[in-house]
């Protein structure tokens, strides 16, 4: 208690002490901190700003080189779009032409009047590029496939394909096919695109050359790297194999022909920086394989250091104006700090008397209380729990009137078999046919409808015992199962049922639980069914299986829930039945299993068609 008085002098006096020795040291080595701080603000300021430059340089080539590898690898897609462009405009031209002239002019009219038109089809620079060849081989229309020969099928490309046979016989057998050739004097690769005119004996087509595609996007490229705007006393430049195809200028000023040369002299296509190269420069360079370009930026470090030393000198005055400024503000500070300290210390002691004490009654009303908490939480929990416990079972005994029909329903099928079995032996007795052989085989058709009838009850007894422990099941095993006991009941009703699988993981849950939530939305899609007179009733029951989670959905064609009471359907008691047929508790006790014991989610949402429970665990 005595440390306990002591708290109040301490919180007014410390701080007091804290502040008199921070004035006293701050004074004494000023001067030393001041020189240490100013040369390692400026080594530092001097540090960022290289780095800041660097940074900035690798931002660039990198964002370009990204740049120029994505435009290059859209060349083929950008060519494939315009193929086919060019293609469907001269099919647009052609179906215009044969549906004005089908009937009023002759083929051989109409053919030369396609041809004609397919020639006036021109691109942006008035070039045709619509090529045409009849079935025998002939050229009607050159466009862009310019060959020495007329009768093209004699035409071999630089891989010795005959590529006019292949466009022929692939267009006629495909309707419409995409090649892959080389020029035979060039060399260099094309992409033709054939369409089939099967009604004109012709063929028609078009062909483009990537290598002019890459000219128009290096040509695009290197317009768009020269409208980049860099800042002053940065550069950026391209260059290939052979010339320098751009050199930014640096500020007011170029680089000059031996500089620029001793860049081209270091060019290495590994990613590097060039620090010593050029005097009074960095740069970075990087390599696009794809367009043999070299890509240089960089900056002038001399003039960023004068920049930067001219920013020191400025900061130099304001420290040492902030610095007389502290010291005057600092003594003001403690002066009042020591006349407020000495007449607050006596109302500081009271009030932290008076909060201990308060502090002292809660601390004993909190131990008294924590005494009995414990133990009533987990009376609570415990009473909760066999609660949930006793409404499952209850529910499950509340079904037990449908669950017994639908034995009976069950039943009533082996009952006249085994009916039949009599008769058959009754018969053959009567008229002395009764064999060993005939007595034993009807003898085991009763004992294989026993043999079901006994499974029926099993099947149902097993239903009704509580889960005292999770199993590992197939979730589309279950759903089969819950179906089989609902199965009859729904053909009586005439109503149909189709289980819809995907997927076969084990899942770890308690199987009564889970099947009783099936057969309580199984049962209550039958009565919708039923009560609205649907016709051609039909549930759908879909599960859908992962390793992490997975999902049922029961579905019916019964014209859906009333939007009104859809957020009321899981209430306690809540029931769209009279009282006779309905306790309100099927749905309520389905959404308690599956949210808090089995730790998914039920939810409800209407279709077009219906209703749709939807489990996800």
């Amino acid at each position: 208690m005595k440390e306990n008085r002591l708290i109040p002098y301490l919180i007014v006096f410390i701080p007091l002490a804290l502040v008199l020795l921070a004035s006293f040291f701050i004074g004494s080595f000023y001067l030393e901190k001041v020189a240490k701080h100013f040369n390692f603000t400026k080594e530092q300021a001097l540090k960022e700003h290289l780095d800041a430059k660097r940074a900035k340089s690798l931002m660039w080539t990198k964002q370009l080189d990204l740049l120029f590898d994505y435009r290059y690898k859209s060349i083929e897609e950008e060519i494939n779009q315009e193929l086919l462009a060019r293609v469907n405009l001269a099919s647009r031209n052609i179906k215009q032409i044969h549906e004005k002239y089908k009937n009023k002019k002759s083929f051989a009219e109409i053919q030369s009047r396609i041809i004609d038109t397919l020639g006036n089809i021109t691109d942006s620079e008035g070039r045709e590029y619509i090529f045409a060849t009849d079935y025998n081989g002939n050229s009607l229309l050159l466009g862009s496939q310019k060959r020495d020969k007329k009768y093209l099928v004699d035409y071999m490309d630089a891989d010795a394909r005959s590529i006019i046979l292949e466009e022929l016989h692939l267009a006629r057998k495909k309707g419409e096919a995409i090649l892959h050739s080389r020029d035979a004097q060039t060399l260099e690769s094309e992409l033709i695109l054939v369409r089939n005119l099967e009604a004109y004996r012709l063929i028609y087509g078009t062909s483009i050359r990537p290598v002019d595609k890459q000219r128009e996007l290096k040509s695009s490229l290197l317009e768009m790297v020269q409208s980049i705007p860099v800042d002053k006393g940065d550069f950026i430049a391209i260059f290939d194999a052979n010339t320098d195809l751009y050199v930014s200028s640096v500020g007011d000023k170029r680089l000059s022909k031996s500089e620029i040369a001793t860049i081209k002299e270091n060019l290495q296509q590994v990613p590097q920086w060039h620090e010593r190269v050029i005097e009074g420069y960095q740069y970075y360079t990087t390599y696009s394989k794809d367009l043999d370009w070299y890509l240089v930026y960089g900056f002038d470090t001399f003039a960023m250091s004068s920049q930067e030393l001219q920013k020191q000198k400025k900061l130099e005055k304001v420290l040492d104006e902030e610095f007389d400024l502290i010291i005057k503000i600092s003594a003001l500070i403690v002066i009042f700090v020591m006349t407020l300290s000495l007449l607050l210390s006596r109302k500081i002691n009271k009030i932290f008397n008076h909060y201990q004490n308060e502090v002292e009654k809660r601390r004993a009303e909190l131990q008294e209380l924590n005494k009995s908490l414990e133990e009533r939480v987990a009376n609570e929990i415990h009473a909760h729990r066999q609660k949930d416990k006793m409404l499952i079972q209850q529910s499950k005994m509340a079904e037990m009137g449908d669950m017994m029909s639908m034995i009976a329903h069950q039943w009533r099928q082996p009952l006249n078999q085994i009916s039949y079995v009599f008769m058959n032996i009754d018969s053959a007795y009567e008229y002395k046919e009764l064999s060993k052989e005939y007595l034993e085989l009807k003898i085991k058709e009763g004992n294989e409808q026993l043999e079901f009838m006994s499974a029926t009850i099993d099947d149902f007894r097993n239903y009704f015992r509580p889960d005292k422990e999770k199993e590992a099941i197939y979730v589309s095993d279950v759903v089969k199962k819950s179906i089989a006991l609902m199965q009859n009941s729904l053909d009586m009703s005439g109503i149909e049922i189709e289980q819809i699988s995907q997927g076969n993981e084990v899942s770890t849950l308690y199987k009564n639980e889970f099947m009783q939530v099936l057969l309580n939305l199984i049962k209550n899609a039958k009565d919708a069914l039923l009560d609205n007179k649907t016709q051609n009733p039909k549930i759908v029951i879909q599960s859908k299986m992962t390793k992490e989670s997975f999902e049922v959905l029961v579905c019916d064609n019964g014209g859906g829930i009333n939007e009104a009471i859809l957020e009321k359907i899981f209430d306690p008691y809540f029931s769209t039945k009279d009282k006779k047929q309905g306790t309100g508790l099927g749905l309520y006790m389905s959404k308690m299993i599956i949210d808090e014991h089995l730790g998914g989610k039920l939810s409800v949402y209407n279709t077009k068609h219906g209703a749709c429970f939807k489990i996800e665990i």
